[in-house]
């Protein structure tokens, strides 16, 4: 069956070649002349029926670089080919390539179709690169029609034979080819030699237009507690007006360092209309607030919300979002639902 595949480069090591200054993202054009099977619209001639579309995000980024503003613009490049295309594919940096995802999760509702990032360890330049393999894997998903496979109607990440749901995972490793896992959630699918894609586990499709909302707040802040951490300057942050929302990464399963500042800090944050999402700083596992007595002070405090298991990227993404989309007197409803998978 025929199949149309809009492929957007965004920058990033696939893309990397050596300069003077150290590696810097080349253009399209150039990655192009190493992949001339793609470029004739017969990539290891299975891919014939696809119909290739290819963009560049001008101008290209290297992933440590990427700002809220490039979600938009990426997520605007999806939305003007949503229509003609079956499915996308964002070529990416891996450094913030778990933002970008969860990101896009949150902007793109009622979502019909896949969006797929991928990227690679190694530049398409190098002779072990592992660009092309994630390339070749993340056009079976996106072209999922002319290969006969279930459609994964989320966007999520390719890499190294894995399609992880984007807000569920997080880089691992800078030099391991498996660079992302997914930590609290089970792989969509499995590229082995046989592809298995777990039905089971997808979002579930509505049968209601795409729905896209892409404001992003920069009021907002990720902080880790550690011993003897005091929130006196969280305290100053907020009673000046300068913070919407927190990313409070608690002691296992949500604890805090004892003392009356954090009763303060709370009661700030209420005066001044800011919310706190409290997750956990373990990989694995959730918080669970109220097990111990030190996370008593978080269970009590109304301006805080119960991140659960989600993943440090998806918390800070889905905050600056719900900030920057929802008044007031919506943050803590929708910070608390389940929106795209992102918790269990």
């Amino acid at each position: 069956m025929q199949s149309s595949v809009y492929i957007l480069y965004t920058g990033g090591t696939f893309g990397m070649k050596n300069t003077t200054e150290g590696l810097q993202p080349s253009t399209w054009d150039e990655i192009i002349a190493y992949l001339p099977a793609i470029k004739n619209q017969n990539y290891f001639h299975y891919y014939s029926e696809i119909d290739f579309t290819f963009d560049t995000l001008e101008p290209v980024v290297d992933s440590s670089d990427i700002t809220p503003n490039d979600w938009q613009r990426i997520a605007q490049s999806i939305e003007k080919n949503y229509d003609q295309h079956d499915g996308f594919i964002i070529i990416h940096g891996t450094d913030t390539l778990a933002y970008t995802s969860s990101a896009l999760s949150f902007i793109f509702e009622h979502l019909t179709k896949p969006i797929v990032l991928t990227g690679a360890q190694l530049p398409i330049f190098h002779p072990r690169t592992d660009g092309i393999v994630n390339l070749s894997n993340a056009i079976y998903i996106a072209g999922y029609k002319h290969f006969s496979l279930p459609c994964i109607p989320e966007v999520c990440i390719c890499f190294n034979d894995d399609v992880l749901r984007g807000n569920r995972a997080v880089k691992t490793s800078t030099n391991d080819f498996e660079g992302f896992s997914s930590p609290n959630f089970d792989n969509l699918a499995h590229l082995e030699q046989n592809i298995t894609i777990n039905t089971h586990l997808l979002q579930k499709n509505t049968n209601l237009p795409l729905d896209i909302k892409s404001t992003f707040s920069h009021r907002v802040v990720n902080v880790t507690v550690f011993p003897g951490y005091n929130p006196e300057i969280l305290i100053d942050l907020v009673s000046k007006g300068k913070l919407e929302g927190i990313v409070l990464r608690t002691f296992g399963a949500g604890n805090l360092p004892s003392g009356k500042r954090w009763d303060d800090l709370f009661t700030t944050c209420k005066e001044n209309n800011t919310i706190i999402l409290a997750t956990t700083q373990c990989p694995n596992g959730k918080i669970e607030l109220g097990q111990y007595a030190l996370s008593n002070v978080l269970k009590n405090a109304v301006v805080v919300v119960d991140g659960k298991d989600i993943t440090p990227e998806a918390a800070l993404t889905k905050l600056m979002w719900v900030i920057g989309n929802y008044p007031y007197a919506e943050r803590i409803g929708m910070l608390s639902r389940n929106l795209r998978g992102e918790t269990s």
